[in-house]
């Protein structure tokens, strides 16, 4: 048995949402809405559970979050410039895994390659996986943007080869870092889909495509976008704002479709962080005509709450305290590891006002604000006194 932490003072608290369930042996799980987003502050991390005034541990799952991958740069092999076509090198994966990515670096500017994938379980007979990836870099809006990541269909052969077309020496890829397919593929949700603004900027050269989703709150993850363009490669830099006016650089990426022999290409998906109410991407056209923009999905990870549930009684779940900055920390993670727990589920019930919620007091306003009279009384006297003394002190001089 777990024990309950301390009661717990809950007139900070703004709102709470009722979890109806039925006790049980099992483990409680419970997925997060967009009430609690866009109620929570900083990051649900003023989220607690609490049944007949006992705070009850939890715990915060996204589901398909990976923890921060070990990059490790691989080894380029066999590089040689095959005649009439371009560079080409050889990566022998380290370890066994499935993958489907390669990122090249290269020190050069100003480009956009051809780049060829094949696979091999020996690395005597090839298959060619990807024969119409690009890679490209230019100098825009006084940003650099680039895109060296190949994508390829899901492959476990540890052999690779790369070739990169209309480049005729060795060095010009210093490194390559290859991405392994996710085993557990993350489970998104949709929290809007918008029809954007879109209007072109001239002196860019850019489509701007822009978003309100009317709340801040909602943790975005990715954006997925509309086109019915038939073929295309674009950079895009991805800017959030709060009011609709500052705006800052979040990160830039490439949209791509691109038709082969065998399969279509396409790569229309975005990342994003944090929890704005304003998203903008500037689509940098360069010199083809502007891809057609439909509706903008923004999307983000499932998160949910789990906890044991034992004992009946109401259990409810408060958010909406800005003066937490901390989730809460308990010992049952350490439990769920060390057991197997039969899983159910339930949903939250309708948000509502914490009926012991007390506004936090106004700030007080410091002295000088509260009596602006004397305050200006007594530096008008100043003033006064110091002119006086300017005007004698003159007079003697004279």
């Amino acid at each position: 048995m777990l024990a309950s932490a301390a009661p717990l003072d809950l007139s900070a608290w703004k709102y709470r949402k009722r979890i109806p369930l039925t006790p049980g042996d099992g483990l409680t799980i419970v997925k997060l809405d967009r009430e609690v987003y866009t109620g929570s502050s900083n990051w649900l991390a003023d989220l607690r559970l609490i049944r007949d005034a006992q705070e009850i541990p939890f715990v915060l799952r996204t589901l398909g979050a990976q923890p921060e991958p070990v990059v490790e740069v691989e080894e380029l092999l066999d590089r040689s410039v095959v005649p009439g076509v371009g560079l080409q090198f050889v990566i022998h994966l380290r370890r066994a895994a499935k993958h489907n990515s390669v990122v090249l670096q290269t020190e050069e500017k100003n480009f956009r390659q051809r780049v060829r994938i094949e696979t091999s379980q020996s690395g005597v007979r090839w298959a060619t996986v990807r024969d119409d990836g690009a890679i490209f870099n230019f100098s825009q809006d006084g940003r650099e943007l680039s895109s060296t990541m190949v994508e390829y269909p899901v492959s476990t052969r540890p052999f690779l080869r790369v070739t990169v077309f209309g480049w005729h020496k060795t060095d010009m890829v210093t490194s390559a870092t290859v991405d392994q397919a996710d085993s557990q593929p993350a489970v998104y949700e949709i929290f809007s889909t918008l029809v954007p603004q879109v209007w072109e900027d001239p002196e860019t050269k850019s489509t701007v495509v822009s978003t309100d989703q009317g709340v801040t709150g909602l943790p975005v993850s990715r954006i997925r976008l509309e086109t019915s363009s038939p073929q295309f490669q674009r950079a895009v830099a991805i800017e959030t704002s709060d009011d609709g006016k500052n705006w800052q650089y979040l990160v830039q990426h490439a949209i791509a479709r691109l038709p082969g022999p065998e399969f279509t290409e396409e790569s229309l998906l975005m990342p994003a962080a944090g929890a704005h109410r304003y998203l903008r991407l500037r689509i940098y056209n360069r010199d083809d005509q502007p891809i057609q923009i439909g509706k903008v999905s923004l999307e983000g990870l499932v998160s949910e709450i789990a906890f044991l549930a034992p004992s009946s009684g109401a259990y409810w779940l408060y958010y909406g305290n800005p003066a937490v900055t901390r989730l809460s920390e308990y010992d049952l993670g350490a439990v769920l590891a060390r057991g197997s727990f039969h899983e159910n589920s339930w949903i939250l019930g309708p948000a509502e006002i914490n009926p012991g919620y007390r506004a936090p007091a106004a700030p007080t306003k410091p002295w000088s604000e509260q009596h602006p009279a004397i305050l200006y009384t007594v530096l008008g006297g100043a003033v006064l006194a110091l002119g006086i003394a300017t005007f004698r002190f003159a007079a003697r001089l004279r």
